[in-house]
């Protein structure tokens, strides 16, 4: 397996990371008081929920495909090697993100 194409695994690993680290990002800036709790907390129980699990069944994957596909993977026994490891390590990831922001808004979902 070779690198086909740099520019393209960083695209799909910043496509299906986006969202996660972004909800990270601000569960730190709510845990020290930079962004204000109460309008964070509404939009996460509307739009930011939303996004999140959005990112969970449609971004993660299509991130997980156009990384798979840049790195040069072909063939069938490659391909379920990337999904046994890739998928599960996305779904970590994301869950841990989206519980920081939980617990930081204190309502972990």
């Amino acid at each position: 397996m070779t690198v086909k194409s740099k520019g393209g695994l960083a695209v799909g690993v910043f496509i299906a990371l986006v969202v996660p680290i972004s909800y990270w990002v601000l569960a730190l800036l709510v845990e020290n008081g930079i962004a204000p709790y109460d309008q964070t907390h509404a939009l996460f129980v509307g739009p930011l929920g939303l996004i999140g699990w959005i990112s969970l069944f449609l971004l993660g994957p299509i991130g997980i495909v156009i990384a798979g596909w840049s790195a040069g993977v072909r063939g069938a026994p490659a391909w379920l090697a990337l999904i046994i490891v890739a998928v599960p390590v996305f779904a970590f990831v994301w869950f841990v993100c989206v519980a920081s922001l939980g617990g930081a808004l204190g309502n972990p979902f």
